[in-house]
């Protein structure tokens, strides 16, 4: 119940990204599915450090680690219209002081959080439709940063992928539960009012 509520107030203060473009595979995660990944990497790490959201939009699950009790929030994002976005979402759950708005690019080896400073990471990447690799880009990167537990919310059925890549890099993969987000139609090549995306939600245990 509580996480309900939480889940209300999340999708009050964080709007939908607004005109999402196909070629950064925009979507807005639902606000329990943000809450339920946040809680899971807030509880292995201990509510301890600094957390980070890749991917973050409109910081729906950067404030769902803060509204939870995160420390510190940083949120990554690539499209400069969004980071304003953020940061007043942020305000107006005064939250200001814990949730810091970064816009940069993502690639495997680069992007502007410090090695060995984040303890934990929740994330939404692209799911690699659009643009082939995009999702593993940025477990890759996540993987370099060294947080000792990552939650990845990627498109179902590629498990053993995401084994074998967390083992190459020095984590252990766990299908923590399989979830389903709904679209709306928002872009020109959508052809329903509404889709349906079956998603794992993995988590990532340094070893």
């Amino acid at each position: 119940m509580r996480l309900r509520r939480l889940a209300a107030a999340l999708e009050r203060i964080t709007p939908p990204i607004p005109a999402p473009q196909a070629k950064l595979e925009q979507y807005t995660t639902p606000a329990e599915l943000a809450l339920k990944a946040s809680l899971t990497v807030l509880e292995r790490t201990e509510y301890r450090g600094a957390y980070a959201d890749l991917g973050s939009g409109t910081c729906r699950i950067a404030l769902a680690l803060a509204i939870l009790g995160a420390p510190r929030v940083i949120a990554v994002e690539a499209d400069e219209r969004l980071c304003p976005i953020c940061l007043e979402a942020s305000r107006a759950a005064s939250l200001e002081s814990v949730v810091e708005p970064v816009c940069s690019y993502i690639t495997s080896s680069l992007g502007p959080l410090r090695q060995e400073a984040i303890a934990g990471i929740v994330m939404n990447p692209p799911h690699g439709v659009r643009r082939r690799g995009a999702d593993k880009e940025f477990l890759e990167y996540a993987f370099s940063v060294g947080a000792h537990y990552i939650v990845a919310i990627v498109k179902a059925g590629n498990l053993d992928f995401h084994r074998r890549l967390a083992e190459s890099h020095g984590y252990e993969a766990e299908l923590l539960w399989r979830d389903l987000i709904e679209i709306p139609a928002s872009m020109p090549h959508h052809r329903s009012r509404l889709r349906r995306v079956t998603v794992d939600v993995i988590g990532f245990q340094r070893r």
